[in-house]
């Protein structure tokens, strides 16, 4: 779930912009998914392909705001995260159970000994890879993130890729959200609550900048394996939740100020 989540962020952040409303985003998706199969009566196909087409209206949205309207994206994103939050608590209550099984066997099913959320992800992170080392259309977002206004005077559709960066990160939280409620049986309405900064977390240690123009997809994922691995000590040290929350944003704090740091360093 986190790993899905910071590949799209990382998309963001390489672009010099964020999105807070992925968690958000996923949980909803998660939710109405859950509902169009269990009360709505809608084959799993069916459901699945709805479900992503509200989580690509729902990053069109971010980025038409974002990218045409010129709202700042914490404000945007801050927003709509609240939306989202709104519209899955609405659908879903606490959550949707006893999801069909035949959607279930898709986030349980099992290949070589590695289940199939795992594919998923390596599947991912092999495409985007392969899509930001070594395709033109998305290089351009290193371009936009070292100097927006520089890549729109090089001939660069500055804001028509903002919106197509906001709709796949849409729809990749979409995805992890559907393959949340897969693996587990259940559409719960708070997965995706605070999400989002972990996955920010993750792309800054895995080598990206809120400045834009740095990152990889195989960094996002490293990321998410050094979170998880803190979080795995934390909890084999029985520290209290409390603290835990505390030491996982003092990791963010140190991670944005040592970004900070370089990137000074790096302009002087």
């Amino acid at each position: 779930f986190e790993s899905i989540l910071a590949l799209g962020m990382m998309l963001m952040l390489i672009g010099g912009t964020f999105d807070l409303s992925v968690g958000a985003t996923a949980s909803m998706v998660g939710v109405v998914t859950g509902w169009l199969m269990k009360h709505a009566g809608w084959p799993v196909p069916a459901a699945i392909a709805g479900g992503l087409a509200l989580a690509a209206l729902g990053g069109f949205v971010n980025g038409v705001i974002v990218a045409k309207v010129r709202v700042n994206a914490l404000v945007t994103t801050l927003g709509t995260m609240g939306i989202y939050t709104g519209v899955a608590l609405l659908v879903g209550g606490p959550g949707i159970t006893f999801l069909p099984p035949a959607f279930t066997r898709l986030g349980q099913a099992q290949f070589l000994g590695l289940q199939s959320p795992v594919w998923l992800v390596i599947v991912l992170v092999a495409f985007g890879h392969y899509g930001l080392a070594h395709t033109r259309f998305f290089r351009q977002y290193y371009y936009i993130g070292s100097n927006a206004k520089a890549a729109h005077l090089s001939g660069l559709n500055v804001e028509r890729l903002q919106v197509f960066a906001f709709t796949l990160v849409g729809l990749i939280a979409g995805l992890a959200g559907i393959v949340y409620a897969s693996r587990v049986a259940t559409a719960s309405s708070t997965v995706g609550m605070g999400k989002e900064l972990g996955a920010i977390t993750a792309c800054i240690l895995g080598g990206a900048s809120l400045q834009g123009g740095r990152g990889t997809a195989w960094g996002a994922l490293l990321g998410v394996l050094f979170v998880a691995l803190v979080q795995n000590m934390l909890l084999i040290k029985q520290v209290r939740p409390e603290w835990q929350g505390i030491i996982l944003g003092l990791v963010l704090v140190f991670a944005v100020a040592a970004d900070s740091i370089l990137h000074r360093q790096s302009t002087r």
